[in-house]
């Protein structure tokens, strides 16, 4: 930055055309106009100044997503420099001089600066600030980036405290946990965690229940005409009303019969209740569709394959359920499944990052950073491990 700046004073009277809008762009990409004012006092040019200065303003307004202290708020955040990245994210909530959608994501990594912070309260009055105000607002679902964009900040959303703030905030501001349907014809489900019915690995797959819940759900996502669900306000209802006794990975789950009351409060048309078995060198999933209405069982669907195609498999199962509730697959959206179902993370690693998030529940972060460490040494690539991995560190 410093670097820009003196290169910009030392130069001002002797830019060409090429050079001009070489620091225009540099400019634009690292700098605010705090600092290119710092740039000012260092030069003599007055007008070639003013000229950058306005071809700026120009620049920027035809990129209307784009806000340059935001992006820096960013890089503070991913550097772990909250404080910096809280005071610039307050001023730009408070000032309103960016568009609503600028708006909605200075707010929420406000709140996780706060998060990040330990302050969680103060994450509550934003999220029920952003809940006030914008009455469509919905929590962002967590979508690992491969490989991570400049400035991504999609790893925070992996705090466990994240989620239950904005619920809690929900829940203060009278709200309802329903999800209305975004649009016509779209059918809201809730996939719960599979239970294990292993006979080789059992032990090793305790918590891998909720991983394919997880895999599934990020399958579901790529589809315009279903809505998922988040597994957090899913568990935070079942949670406030004490509905089953029976748990997985230490968390409770809910069975069929609870199927009408908890969708009712939900607005989820259906639930998809499933269990997996590892047998030698097979794997099987089995899914069952169970309509809220009634709570009895729609439609069924099963998978089987090697385990070590586990995302493929995950990806079938999403299309035979999908067919299962009459919903049409654009083109474009069975390409991205069968992309995703090309990953080759290994069964191990996801049942580890299972156990992780399952001792993350437990608020027992530094084994579940073992974890961790244990799925990365099994797929170095896994990104969903690396960003929770990220977060850990900071409560560790």
């Amino acid at each position: 930055m410093t670097f820009i700046l003196d290169e910009f004073a030392l130069n001002m009277t002797s830019l060409s055309l090429k050079q001009f809008f070489g620091v225009l762009f540099r400019c634009h990409s690292v700098l605010n106009f705090s600092y290119i004012m710092e740039a000012k006092m260092k030069s003599s040019n007055s007008a070639l100044f003013f000229a950058l200065l306005l071809a700026l303003s120009t620049f920027s307004a035809t990129q209307p997503g784009e806000n340059v202290e935001l992006e820096e708020a960013k890089i503070h955040l991913n550097e772990g420099n909250t404080k910096k990245a809280t005071d610039i994210l307050k001023r730009l909530v408070a000032t309103r001089t960016l568009s609503t959608d600028s708006h909605i994501e200075a707010s929420e990594l406000l709140a996780v600066a706060y998060i990040f912070d330990g302050d969680d309260e103060e994450a509550e009055d934003v999220f029920a600030n952003l809940i006030n105000e914008h009455k469509e607002y919905r929590y962002p679902h967590y979508q690992p980036q491969k490989p991570p964009k400049s400035n991504d900040t999609s790893w925070c959303w992996t705090h466990p405290h994240l989620a239950r703030s904005y619920l809690t905030a929900l829940k203060k501001a009278g709200a309802s946990l329903k999800l209305e349907p975004p649009g016509p014809g779209i059918q809201t489900i809730a996939i719960i965690d599979f239970e294990n019915n292993s006979i080789d690995d059992a032990e090793k797959l305790n918590n891998f229940g909720r991983a394919l819940a997880k895999i599934m759900i990020s399958d579901f996502v790529v589809l315009s005409k279903l809505q998922v669900v988040e597994r957090e306000r899913l568990q935070f209802l079942l949670d406030e009303l004490e509905l089953t006794d029976k748990k997985v990975g230490g968390k409770q789950i809910m069975d069929p019969s609870s199927a009408p009351r908890v969708g009712k409060f939900l607005g989820a048309q259906s639930f998809i209740f499933g269990s997996f078995i590892k047998l030698g060198k097979t794997f099987r999933i089995d899914a069952r569709i169970v309509k809220t209405e009634t709570g009895e069982i729609f439609k069924t669907a099963s998978v089987e394959g090697k385990p070590q195609d586990i995302l493929k498999l995950a990806s079938e199962l999403t299309l035979k359920i999908t067919k299962g509730l009459d919903i049409d697959i654009k083109k474009a959206e069975r390409k991205k499944l069968d992309e995703m179902g090309k990953d080759r993370v290994p069964l191990e690693a996801w049942a580890l990052l299972g156990d992780a998030e399952s001792l993350s529940d437990q608020e027992q972060y530094k084994d579940a950073s073992k974890k961790l460490k244990q799925a990365l040494a099994v797929a170095p690539e896994f990104q969903q491990a690396k960003d929770m991995l990220r977060v850990l560190e900071h409560l560790v």
